[in-house]
């Protein structure tokens, strides 16, 4: 059987995945979704019974297709999944398209940024620019910045760009929402290979905290072997993983083992390893 075009294999995708995670698929599902006619949704519905046919089944009462139990044809990623089901994770222009089932996803408290601020910086990322930026931070306040932006990086409670700092002559983390204005500035020679605390990767050996009551609990949680779970992260987002996670990475274990069920077992070797300064700071 020929494969589906790229185009054809969105919609085949998405068909699954209503079968997969509501249950149920019909043809309008398709119209709504993609914008294209009942005779060829119901093509794609047909061509995707080929693919595979132990997944969908007719209800005739419910004049729609109905989960059937089958393996999925596609990988799904879980995550990715969850998010798209409460509407917080798939692109279109019609957000109401989008969420499935009833939910909500924790919202940022931090302010909006505008759509031209955001598409500045991330083109300037895409076409290798420096930008000049009118930018605040709490020890100076707002100035102005020359940077190259090289990376998009979300540290599980905000979006910050990954620049080279033309002034301090080093690579530094810009907080999104502290960029007041942005002027591309020109090309930049920049790259992203150059940033060690990018390119160092740093494994992290999690516990459960030491003197939590029921370690086992935390083990399932995480999905320890042997106790550990081990995380390879790049060495200048260590310090945001930590806190986002609330880790006990104190040399003691003299966190609240309630609060912080997870424990840095390898606080020296992480440290020996080279993270920036401030991450095993309390």
């Amino acid at each position: 059987m020929n494969l589906p075009r790229d185009t054809q294999r969105e919609r085949l995708y998405y068909i699954e995945f209503l079968a997969l995670f509501s249950g149920q698929v019909s043809r309008k599902d398709l119209t709504f979704r993609f914008g294209i006619s009942e005779p060829a949704a119901t093509k794609d519905l047909s061509l995707y019974a080929e693919l595979a046919p132990s997944v969908l089944r007719y209800d005739l009462r419910r004049k729609c297709y109905v989960f059937d139990g089958g393996q999925p044809y596609f990988e799904h990623k879980v995550e990715q999944a969850l998010h798209a089901l409460a509407g917080d994770g798939a692109v279109d222009f019609d957000t109401a398209r989008t969420k499935r089932i009833p939910g909500w996803v924790s919202t940022s408290i931090k302010r909006y940024v505008p759509l031209e601020i955001v598409a500045a910086l991330t083109r300037a990322i895409d076409q290798q620019q420096s930008v000049t930026a009118q930018y605040t931070s709490l020890t100076t306040g707002p100035r102005p910045r020359k940077l190259s932006p090289l990376a998009l990086v979300n540290d599980g409670l905000r979006w910050h760009i990954r620049c080279f700092d033309h002034e301090k002559r080093e690579f530094r983390d810009f907080g999104l929402t502290r960029f007041a204005s942005v002027e591309v500035s020109g090309g930049s020679e920049v790259k992203l290979s150059d940033d060690r605390d990018w390119n160092t990767e740093i494994a992290l050996r999690l516990t459960p905290h030491p003197k939590a009551l029921h370690p086992e609990t935390t083990c399932t949680d995480y999905d320890m072997n042997d106790g550990v779970k081990t995380i390879t992260l790049r060495a200048c987002l260590v310090g945001y993983f930590l806190r986002h996670w609330h880790i006990d990475y104190s040399a003691d274990a003299s966190g609240n083992p309630r609060a912080q069920q997870l424990y840095l077992a390898n606080r020296n070797e992480v440290l020996d390893a080279g993270v920036p300064g401030w991450t095993l700071q309390p």
